[in-house]
């Protein structure tokens, strides 16, 4: 294995100024530059990127923390992560963290021994709120992608979620619905919450104020919506059907859906239905219906949270940023709006 000591010998020159070269430092005459770089690809050396690292006190590097990297739910995200990294020249370590808060925070350990220079963390599980305090305090570079962290002092990329959810009740009456239930998604998700209350507030703005029996508490998955859709059918039957139902996320609306269906309810004509987060179903052992649903931008999420990040690693900004994305409504096959007769009777 070629090294820097190699490469001064074979130059003419010493150690510590192959080095200065290799950073990209002053004190190195343009002539020598070219002969050192000329020996090092003639070589083959390649840096020590640890040892860089300790000259420079920056790795070029940001690691991400996200639930997972296998859901294609998350590709927009890393996709935008991914094309504006490249723009900025650096590299990136993506992790895995499940729903595991230690094993976030483990990861996040890792990030901060001078492995990286900044951190993205993308979630709004409400374990996460502890090791999010204790980096934000530490000062070291991150930027949270959906966690809404209040007063805090951080770089806060936000999904304004109950926007989301009122603009799918506002839809809906659109539709001529009146009765509307939701199918809220997993408790332990700030997400899940806000669209809750959004759903509450846009549904009083119609001045209707939703009971207990109108709110489904379910989860985020597929098996989840068809398990709870099923329990209401069991305990209610077809007849006490709501004109929609309003899903908190795309994956439990498609495990409703299915349940639906198999019993024969017809979509939209007997009862609509609205999702959340513009996803994909993941089986495809069912004829899915296009669902209407409410799209998060991730991708301009995630180049989001690159620019700030790296715009705060190199000025070392006393005061973050906090900005805010709006969803919009896409409009699909499991709603349709009410049709308005212009013919009038004598």
């Amino acid at each position: 294995m070629v090294s820097i000591t190699d490469v001064a010998k074979k130059a003419g020159c010493s150690a510590t100024l192959v080095s200065r070269v290799i950073n990209k430092q002053y004190g190195v005459s343009d002539q020598s530059r070219k002969k050192i770089m000329e020996v090092i690809e003639e070589l083959g050396y390649t840096p020590n990127g640890l040892a860089r690292s300790l000259v420079l006190k920056k790795t070029n590097a940001i690691g991400v923390v996200i639930d997972t990297l296998c859901d294609a739910y998350f590709f927009d995200l890393i996709k935008g992560i991914e094309s504006e990294i490249d723009k900025h020249g650096y590299d990136v370590l993506f992790c895995s963290g499940g729903n595991s808060a230690e094993k976030k925070n483990s990861y996040i350990n890792f990030f901060m021994q001078e492995r990286v220079d900044g951190i993205v963390i993308y979630g709004s599980n409400l374990d996460d709120i502890k090791f999010i305090e204790k980096i934000v305090t530490s000062k070291f570079p991150v930027a949270l992608i959906e966690y809404d962290v209040g007063e805090l002092n951080a770089n806060n990329i936000l999904l304004n979620n109950q926007y989301g959810s009122k603009l799918a009740v506002d839809y809906l009456f659109k539709c001529g619905c009146k009765s509307i239930y939701h199918v809220s998604g997993d408790a332990d998700r700030q997400a899940a919450r806000r669209r809750l209350d959004g759903y509450i507030e846009a549904m009083k703005s119609h001045g209707v104020i939703p009971d207990e029996t109108m709110i489904l508490e379910s989860g985020w998955t597929e098996e989840q919506g068809y398990q709870t859709i099923k329990k209401f059918l069991l305990e209610n039957g077809k007849n006490k059907l709501p004109d929609a139902f309003y899903f908190g996320s795309d994956q439990t609306a498609f495990g409703g859906m299915k349940a639906l269906i198999e019993s024969g309810i017809s979509i939209p004509e007997d009862v609509m239905l609205v999702g959340y987060d513009d996803d994909n179903p993941r089986k495809n052992d069912f004829q899915y219906i296009p669902l209407t649903t409410i799209h998060q931008p991730l991708d301009e999420m995630g180049k989001t949270a690159i620019r700030i990040l790296i715009n705060d690693i190199n000025e070392k900004k006393a005061v973050k940023e906090k900005i805010m994305f709006y969803p919009n409504l896409v409009i699909r096959d499991t709603t349709r709006e009410k049709i308005v007769s212009n013919v009038t009777t004598q």
